[in-house]
């Protein structure tokens, strides 16, 4: 059995993919995507930042928003994968996804790593 994940270049694309249940991702600069990540329990949107795309603090920034700022991002999960690029990962419901739902998602994350100006949805924190 083979297993495709396919790259999509628009947000809306992106989100019709995942509605859809299709392993998708979508780089949105050099070493920044959005994909659908399966952890442990559950699936679930992460926005990951590869090593060579970090900013000198990054995650340092990014942790100290997490916890000054619980309310804001607390269903987010900030880790390094084993290929050391930071991930900040929500999982997703059963229930349906609607692009709503994605946009706040997405918009949550990237606020999270301080990267708002690659946000194409304007959602106020």
């Amino acid at each position: 059995m083979s297993f495709s994940v396919h790259s999509v270049s628009t947000r809306q694309a992106f989100q019709k993919n995942i509605i859809a249940g299709i392993a998708t991702y979508w780089e949105i600069a050099p070493g920044i995507e959005f994909c659908l990540r399966r952890e442990p329990h559950s699936v679930g949107l992460a926005l990951q930042v590869h090593s060579q795309a970090l900013r000198a603090n990054q995650m340092q920034h990014a942790l100290e928003r997490r916890f000054a700022q619980p309310g804001d991002y607390a269903q987010l999960f900030l880790f390094l994968d084993p290929q050391r690029a930071l991930v900040v990962w929500q999982a997703l419901p059963e229930s349906p996804i609607s692009s709503q739902m994605l946009d706040e998602i997405q918009s949550r994350q990237l606020a999270l790593l301080g990267l708002e100006d690659l946000d194409d949805y304007s959602v106020a924190y």
